[in-house]
């Protein structure tokens, strides 16, 4: 099983937004071990881009912070599991995982402002084409 966390490379955290993600750190898992990890980037941004990288590295399960309804349906249609609203080293959120601490919900979260300053940067007009979220 693949296992993808959105990823800041900088701290090691559990990367802010899914469409957005610059980097994931891909956890390998094979009888309750992991067997291999790497950070990847995307092959483009926006969550339809994002979703066939993960279906490119056959990603079963992804984990995140804030994720949307259309990176949500990008990512069901290739039948990829999502557990969002995970915060802290992805590290530790693997170890939760695997330790079955994480649920798994497959609904999108999200908790930004949409206005001015959010975190689409005013690039986009949530809700017209990205199903209600940017991420």
């Amino acid at each position: 099983m693949v296992v993808a966390i959105t990823y800041d490379k900088e701290t090691g955290n559990v990367g802010q937004h899914f469409g957005h993600a610059d980097f994931f750190k891909l956890y390998e898992i094979e009888n309750g071990r992991i067997m291999d990890s790497a950070v990847v980037a995307p092959f483009g941004q926006g969550h339809e881009a994002v979703a066939s990288t993960m279906d490119d590295y056959s990603v079963s399960l992804v984990i995140c912070q804030n994720i949307g309804d259309g990176a949500m349906q990008a990512l069901s249609a290739y039948g990829i599991a999502v557990c969002p609203n995970v915060e802290g080293l992805a590290d530790d959120a693997i170890e939760a995982f695997m330790q079955g601490s994480l649920l798994i919900e497959n609904a999108p979260n999200c908790d930004c402002d949409h206005g001015a300053g959010s975190c689409c940067g005013g690039e986009s007009s949530c809700g017209s084409t990205c199903g209600g979220c940017c991420h």
